[in-house]
């Protein structure tokens, strides 16, 4: 270990250079512009702007000129002259922009291999939107984002925090991790509650999918989310924004960023508060059931200490408060003791209410820091991260759903993470070979408590007692490495490598136990690009998986004391395409996986003990393509669809209490549960200036999600049929005021995002989690 701190410390040395390293801003009279050329004037030597306008690049003297362009602006060119920052402001060039060409999809810029590039020429299925975009969609959670990302679903349920994401054929495990690595700002966030989180002040979202364990670490078994927010700036500038909806919904931001120091210090603030009252009702209680209160502020500090040092540091804290456990029954069943039943998983209007004699409410507060340091050292980078977080979950509420005073449920946990990463990166844009590697190191300790009372009506009288009471130690240490390598104009291979050594220690003070395990992991990506036109891209990828297992509770007939961990290996060919002077974009993707010890969640009414237990094996295949065209300079029209056929090849046997099991290889050949056989979006988006000053923008949405089997037995009786919601968004920019309307699920569907049956889980009937009714607002911000 020694020995690779030395290497990953000393290393960078044999990279320095006496090449001058510039690095600066592009951006217009208003904007950053991601993706703007620069080019030093006379070689091959470039690089692109990032999402943030951000570039960096290694000249060859101090006289070297840098050629800075972006479609629709005029071309400027700046001798360097010994300059180490150099801020360009680009002008439109009215005469460009009289051509049709497609600038809000091609043009975005995102990071998916932890390098700034186009996602037409990343070879990896990829969907992003850069501030813009984010603005234009009206993306404020990963839920609306999730809406145009072809087979991936998000979905919540139970309490604040308890998220479901569902990407190609993996779903996620209830309480567990997520299929998809959470990264924000680079850093990775191990706790999936934290999907949960508003998102706002951005610069860029991204997804990319198939496994991504290479770049990101354990569970990118199927994919990876990048958030990155806005950069602190130079210039000093401030938005103000207040909305209002129905459902006593309010909101206010307030956005404030400028220098310290001009050009060596800055520093960037943003809050937000949002309240909602609620839409959906508990018919007995007669309130609203889904309230909500979000307070959240983040403060960020950037500073230039000298040409090759650059430090930024941020901390986030916020407080989330609202409902929970109001699960809808069928109100055919309360004629005995205990309601009898069905409840039909395609909810229609009266055959389904919110009939609890319990407010459940719940909370999340989560308070995270991290502090970056760059050194530039000539044609290398060396970049450390250090984050800390904690995440404060509480909830409260019924356990039987029903107007009866029979069982309540209650839970407390603390998840507290260490990260420390050190990453070397190649800066030198004028070769063939590029590369980074690195070393990473991370503690998490989940402190999880879980309690319920039997009420008056229970069989034995009032009681209470506990469920769970253990804490969860991870550490991980780990080692990585990616490169790509251009075997010609045409051809590029790359590969990476990511070693994981896990230990895992569990405390439990109910069942008084300790266990541990320890895991080590190696999960490679091979990839190979061609790339016959500057217009068209085939990819071929590799890639391997992981998803960490641990320990339940205890053992029940249902699932065992340990999970394992979950791998998966996915093969993938795509294409990229632009055709039609860059008006008509088509992408799309063909992916098989295999995987082993897939996880499934389920609770144990019996005992009252929530659960993981792991398939044998199942595989996934399917197909997703993307299509964008700028129909006129005023109008776009874009589409996306998704296959994921995901299926139980070997259910295995799981549970093991005195002498009892579960063969699940009785679904052996259904679809895994949780997924959506398909989804389906298409929309139109409009941007034009009515006049010099006024700005239009428009935005319309409709998402469809394919039919889901809530369970492994795939009866009719417990499977949703497809359904799809439209949304829509209106903009009118004036100077620097902006007027919004928005409006979600526009034809009041209703859909549920979870379904239980109750036979397998030794309820007395099934439950259900409805999804948000119609919901519309405005919205007005002020910059200045």
């Amino acid at each position: 270990m020694k020995r690779i701190l030395f290497l990953l410390i000393f290393l960078p040395a044999f990279g320095w250079s006496q090449n001058l390293i510039v690095s600066g801003k592009v951006s217009d009279v208003n904007n950053a512009i991601p993706g703007a050329n620069i080019i030093e004037k006379g070689t091959s030597n470039g690089t692109t702007s990032d999402f943030n306008g951000n570039f960096e690049i290694s000249v060859s003297s101090n006289n070297a000129v840098l050629v800075f362009s972006f479609i629709g602006y005029t071309s400027q060119e700046i001798t360097v002259n010994k300059q180490s920052s150099i801020n360009v402001v680009l002008q439109e060039d009215t005469e460009a922009l009289e051509t049709v060409v497609v600038q809000g999809f091609s043009g975005v810029i995102g990071k998916a291999r932890k390098r700034t590039g186009s996602i037409q020429t990343t070879p990896e299925s990829v969907t992003a939107l850069n501030a813009e975009g984010i603005e234009s969609a009206g993306i404020t959670d990963i839920s609306s984002f999730s809406t145009l990302v072809p087979n991936l679903k998000f979905n919540s349920a139970q309490a604040i925090g308890l998220n479901f994401i569902t990407v190609r054929g993996i779903p996620q495990v209830r309480g567990g991790d997520a299929p998809l690595a959470f990264v924000i700002d680079g850093v990775t966030i191990p706790d999936p509650s934290l999907l949960s989180q508003e998102l706002y002040d951005l610069a860029l979202v991204e997804v990319v999918k198939g496994p991504q364990g290479a770049l990101y670490g354990k569970n990118a078994i199927g994919g990876a989310v990048n958030i990155y927010t806005k950069d602190p700036t130079n210039k000093a500038s401030n938005r103000i924004k207040l909305g209002m909806g129905n459902g006593g919904s309010f909101q206010t931001q307030f956005i404030s960023s400028g220098a310290i120091a001009k050009d060596k210090v800055f520093y960037r603030f943003s809050s937000q508060y949002k309240n909602f009252d609620g839409l959906l009702t508990n018919d007995i209680l007669n309130e609203n059931v889904d309230f909500m209160k979000d307070i959240n502020i983040r403060g960020q500090i950037k500073a230039n200490l000298s040409n090759r040092i650059t430090l930024s540091a941020t901390y986030q804290h916020f407080k989330l408060d609202g409902g929970a456990t109001y699960y809808s029954v069928n109100p055919t069943g309360f004629e005995g003791e205990f309601p009898g039943g069905i409840l039909n998983p395609n909810p229609k209007d009266g055959n389904n209410i919110i009939a609890s004699d319990v407010l459940g409410t719940s909370d999340m507060i989560n308070n995270y820091g991290n502090l970056k340091v760059d050194f530039k050292l000539g044609k290398v980078k060396l970049q450390s991260i250090t984050s800390l977080n904690k995440v404060e979950r509480s909830t409260f509420g019924d356990l039987d759903f029903i107007d009866l005073d029979i069982f309540t449920q209650g839970e407390e946990a603390i998840t507290k993470t260490f990260n420390q990463e050190i990453r070397i990166n190649n800066t030198n844009s004028d070769t063939n070979f590029d590369w980074s590697f690195g070393g990473f190191y991370q503690k998490i300790e989940k402190d999880i408590y879980q309690n319920g009372t039997e009420g008056v009506d229970a069989e034995f009288g009032p009681a209470e007692y506990d469920v769970a009471d253990f804490i969860n130690e991870t550490k991980t240490i780990a080692l990585f490495g990616f490169a790509d390598y251009k075997l010609s104009d045409k051809l590029t291979a790359s590969a990476g490598f990511r070693y994981d050594i896990d230990k895992f220690n569990q405390e439990d003070f109910l069942f008084v136990t300790k266990s541990d395990r320890d895991n080590n992991e190696f999960q490679p990506k091979i990839s190979l690009s061609y790339e016959p036109s500057k217009n068209v891209l085939f990819y071929a990828n590799y890639g391997r998986g992981y998803r960490n297992g641990g320990f339940n509770a205890d053992a029940t007939d249902l699932f065992n004391r340990s999970f394992d961990d979950e791998t998966s290996d996915n093969y993938e060919f795509g294409f990229k395409t632009t055709t039609w002077e860059n008006r008509f974009i088509f992408n799309g993707s063909i992916f098989s996986s295999k995987l082993d010890n897939q996880q499934q969640y389920i609770l144990d009414l019996n005992t009252f003990i929530a659960g993981v237990y792991n398939y044998k094996e199942t595989k996934v295949f399917g197909f997703e393509l993307d299509t964008r065209a700028r129909l006129s300079n005023y109008l776009d029209v874009f589409a996306s669809f998704g296959i994921s056929d995901a299926e139980i090849i070997d259910g295995g046997t799981t549970g093991g209490t005195n002498g009892n099991t579960t063969d699940n290889s009785n679904y052996n050949g259904n679809k895994v549960p949780f997924v959506p056989v398909s989804t389906f979006g298409i929309g139109l988006e409009s941007s034009f200036n009515i006049t010099d000053d006024l700005k239009f923008n428009g935005f319309l949405n409709l998402d469809r999600t394919g039919k889901t089997y809530w369970h492994e037995s795939n009866r009719t009786e417990h499977t949703t049929d497809a359904y799809a919601l439209l949304n829509a968004r209106m903009g009118f920019s004036f100077k620097n005021w902006r007027l919004d309307v928005w409006g979600k699920n526009l034809t009041d569907k209703q859909y549920y995002q979870e379904f239980s049956p109750g036979e397998f889980v030794g309820s007395p009937d099934d439950v259900a989690w409805r999804g948000q009714p119609l919901a519309i607002g405005t919205s007005l911000a002020l910059k200045f």
